[in-house]
């Protein structure tokens, strides 16, 4: 999660703000030309977003998506939808979508790329955004891990974290920031206060932070 060396410290904590709170979210407010539609995406290993989408937002020569709260966006950008077929290599961003979210709305597909940021009335530079995920490659194996041998302690982190009861939890998504855990209709986000960026570690860090949220500990 290293930050672009041509960023000021201010720039690279409001990116890393940014990130945090974009990362909340797996679903907002598509507006393509004239329309607004509801999307649902998932997290690239690459930093991008995977959607399913329909032919007209792939037309569309102005999208930006907005990430709002009960007053006013808390996040928008303005993106480019890049078309992909969901065949060899490129099933498995379809696959991932599917795993967030379950059957698509929509027959095709598209990886969003970020061009401009407006987040706390800053305007960022898009690019910045795209954060490859350093545990990619170990991400399976530890989302398998915590739904196998864990699941208790997964509900026990949506009990603490979230106030939330837990409801057939699964844990699809893992990086730096986070954990992605699907609660039956929705997906919820637990944060990490620091982040997690060495695959070496990454196993123990996470088993180490999930044990000391046990009850009584």
């Amino acid at each position: 999660m290293n930050a672009p060396e041509h960023l000021n410290p201010d720039e690279t904590a409001l990116l890393l703000d940014a990130s945090r709170t974009l990362r909340l979210w797996t679903q907002g407010d598509l507006r393509h030309d004239v329309l607004t539609t509801p999307i649902c995406f998932a997290p690239a290993s690459d930093g991008r977003l995977i959607a399913s989408v329909t032919a007209n937002m792939l037309q569309a020569e102005d999208c930006a998506i907005a990430l709002p709260d009960e007053h006013a966006p808390t996040i928008e950008l303005a993106v480019t939808l890049e078309e992909f077929e969901a065949i060899g290599g490129a099933e498995a961003n379809s696959d991932r979508w599917r795993i967030y979210h379950g059957e698509p709305p929509h027959s095709r597909w598209a990886m969003i790329e970020f061009d401009v940021i407006r987040f706390q009335d800053t305007i960022l530079d898009g690019p910045s955004l795209k954060r490859p995920n350093p545990l990619a490659s170990m991400e399976p194996r530890l989302c398998g891990l915590l739904n196998r041998e864990h699941r208790d302690d997964v509900r026990n982190l949506m009990q603490h974290e979230l106030n939330l009861e837990p409801d057939d939890p699964r844990v699809v998504g893992i990086d730096p920031l986070g954990l992605d855990i699907r609660n039956r209709f929705s997906v919820v986000r637990i944060s990490l206060d620091t982040p997690i960026t060495d695959p070496a570690t990454a196993e123990t860090e996470l088993l180490d932070r999930i044990k000391n949220l046990r009850p009584g500990q």
